[in-house]
């Protein structure tokens, strides 16, 4: 049960928090992508819902990251 929560909120954690970081949507969805991509391959997952379940995660962190605009640099 924890691996589906975690599938369902970490992936859409990342994208935000590599977006906020670096600065640009595109940077962040793609280093979250890859990251989650490598444990695949490693074999990290246990079923193929819980691959679903984070591919779904990390299309909900991008729109976040997109109406949010939390992506773009603040000039204070």
């Amino acid at each position: 049960m924890i691996w589906y929560l975690l599938a369902a909120f970490f992936p859409c954690i990342l994208v935000v928090s590599f977006s906020v970081v670096t600065r640009n949507k595109w940077v962040g969805t793609i280093l979250a992508l890859i990251l989650i991509g490598v444990s695949v391959e490693k074999g990290f997952f246990h079923s193929q819902w819980i691959i679903f379940i984070d591919v779904v995660s990390l299309l909900a962190g991008y729109l976040i990251i997109d109406q949010l605009e939390l992506h773009k640099k603040m000039d204070d």
